[in-house]
């Protein structure tokens, strides 16, 4: 088992990027909040997992050309097609898909080989969130006031891909391993979704993907380009909310990446962290983690990538980091965050030849 690890820090200098809504406890009900969660006794603005995983599928779509499964709403559910043949997202992302019709259910889950934590702000709101009070005022008669909180904050957040699930698809009974139907499974009365697999089918053949009674398997390279693709999207994606208001640049300014034989994320405590209202580099705790988890480094290098204008003081003690593990054997490349992604991508590829 193969797993491409890291974590990014993104500059927020004037940020709303993911919203709670209108604050209802308030009797104007024009103020409107930032998303917030507690920890020790302060609360700290996030986004979402799942805004920053729409960020990185849209610019996966934008800048990589993938074309995204489509969704189809039944009720209160929406599902995407399911089908990480045609659609790449449904494969690196995961899905979960019912087939209903009268009383047959049919269900086909995927557990999705990219998982990712909130992008969660260093600094607590008391520090990093401001109100900002204005007036709409292109009506005719009185301006309606409203409020408007935004943040200024580094966010923190890490992800791992797992790379030996990246374009393999198992048919296991079993909730999240049963991400293809076998056609002998599907009801006559499923007569569309018949349909939609014989074309599956016909295209996984197509493509010479490899099919078992339990497993599909896509070839190496299609394996190799999704994989690397998912990562080189971190050093383009966009996103956000109020960006007409707040344009943010939400791509990476420091990144810390590698490769480990299991699905352990060492980078995701306190190497980075708050200190009486500013952001400290924590080197030791960083070539204690890795030296912890050597054995799985695999290979034995790691990829530090740091903006030049993003927090100058960190760079001598990003030279003992690289001086200390590389006594160790261990290989770190410091160089701009653009290069280390793209040079980690390039070891992602490795990994399929």
């Amino acid at each position: 088992m193969r797993f491409a690890v890291g974590m990014v820090l993104i500059d927020t200098p004037h940020s709303a990027l993911n919203m709670l809504g209108i604050d209802e406890t308030l009797p104007d009900r024009n103020v409107t909040r930032v998303k917030k969660f507690r920890k020790g006794g302060r609360s700290y603005p996030y986004v979402s997992p799942q805004a920053w995983r729409y960020w990185w599928r849209k610019t996966l779509e934008e800048h990589f050309k993938w074309e995204l499964s489509p969704l189809f709403r039944e009720q209160k559910q929406v599902f995407t097609a399911a089908n990480p043949i045609d659609h790449p997202d449904d494969d690196v992302f995961g899905y979960m898909r019912a087939f209903k019709k009268g009383n047959t259910n049919i269900t086909v889950t995927r557990i999705s080989p990219l998982k990712n934590t909130p992008l969660i702000s260093l600094l607590p709101d008391r520090s990093s969130v401001t109100v900002d009070e204005g007036y709409a005022s292109r009506h005719e008669g009185d301006p309606v006031p409203y409020s408007q909180e935004f943040y200024s904050t580094v966010l923190k957040g890490a992800f791992s891909l797992d790379l030996d699930a990246v374009g393999r698809f198992t048919i296991v009974d079993k909730a999240g391993f049963k991400n293809i139907l076998r056609e002998s499974e599907i009801p006559n009365n499923l007569k569309e979704v018949k349909t939609e697999y014989k074309k599956i089918i016909s295209k996984a053949k197509d493509l010479n993907v490899q099919m078992s009674e339990r497993e599909w398997l896509m070839p190496p390279e299609i394996r190799r380009k999704r994989a690397s693709e998912t990562i080189k999207a971190l050093r383009y994606i966009f996103g956000g909310a109020k960006q007409t208001q707040y344009l943010t640049d939400v791509t990476p300014k420091f990144v810390i990446l590698a490769t480990l034989e299991g699905g352990i994320n060492p980078f995701i405590s306190d190497i980075v962290y708050e200190d009486r209202g500013e952001i400290k580099f924590d080197g030791e705790a960083l070539i204690s983690r890795i030296l912890e988890f050597k054995d799985i480094l695999n290979p034995r290098k790691v990829f530090i990538g740091k903006d030049k204008g993003f927090m100058k003081e960190w760079e001598e003690e990003l030279k003992k980091v690289k001086e200390a593990l590389e006594n160790e054997g261990i290989q770190v490349e410091i160089m701009t965050v653009g290069d280390a992604i793209e040079n980690f991508a390039k070891e992602v590829e490795s990994y399929y030849r």
